[in-house]
């Protein structure tokens, strides 16, 4: 990206107001809405596609890079935001998709980012399930997912993902193991 357009890109990003930006989260919505997802990762979406052409403005090694015909006016800008908003929420939808096709059991292996739904039955089914999954797997996995497990013991109440600590197949393979362990302690109810 040339000089000029990177400047003008810059004027673009600052004439964007906070109606703008309602309006690029609300076309968000209507894209995860599109393919099944639920609209409340809208303002993640728009945030995603905004830092992705900051970054493109940062470096010219990742980011989105805008062409000089997206920066000529505002309203060229906000179409060229809108794609990039499309793309971003395309990749979650494929993520989630994926997600869920491979991984069905992750949710109920999890608990919610949102620890204010839980309720104290829940919370202490966790617990328990806490107390009989984490021992089993130090038990019977290799000494080199041993500091995956340890992470994921000190945040699984309190997220719903599985911290890397190694190399990123090592979290596949802590949940493989896991949901083998579920199922022999008869499912999870």
């Amino acid at each position: 990206m040339g000089l000029e357009s990177r400047v003008l890109c810059e004027v673009r990003l600052g004439e964007l107001t906070e109606k703008d930006i309602a309006n690029l989260t609300e076309f968000a919505r209507h894209r995860l809405a599109a393919q099944g997802l639920t609209g409340s990762a809208a303002d993640d979406a728009t945030q995603r596609a905004l830092v992705a052409i900051l970054r493109g403005l940062e470096s010219d090694q990742g980011g989105r890079m805008p062409r000089p015909v997206d920066v000529e006016n505002k309203n060229m800008f906000l179409n060229y935001v809108r794609g990039a908003i499309s793309s971003v929420s395309e990749a979650m939808g494929r993520h989630e998709k994926v997600r869920s096709k491979h991984q069905p059991e992750l949710e109920a292996l999890t608990p919610s980012q949102d620890e204010s739904v839980l309720t104290p039955d829940t919370k202490a089914e966790l617990c328990d399930l806490q107390d009989q999954l984490f021992p089993r797997l130090r038990a019977q996995a290799p000494r080199r997912l041993q500091p995956t497990i340890d992470a994921w013991e000190a945040v699984f109440l309190e997220s719903d993902r599985i911290p890397a600590r190694g190399h990123r197949k090592y979290v596949g393979e802590v949940r493989h193991l896991a949901k083998r362990i579920v199922a022999e302690l008869g499912g999870i109810h």
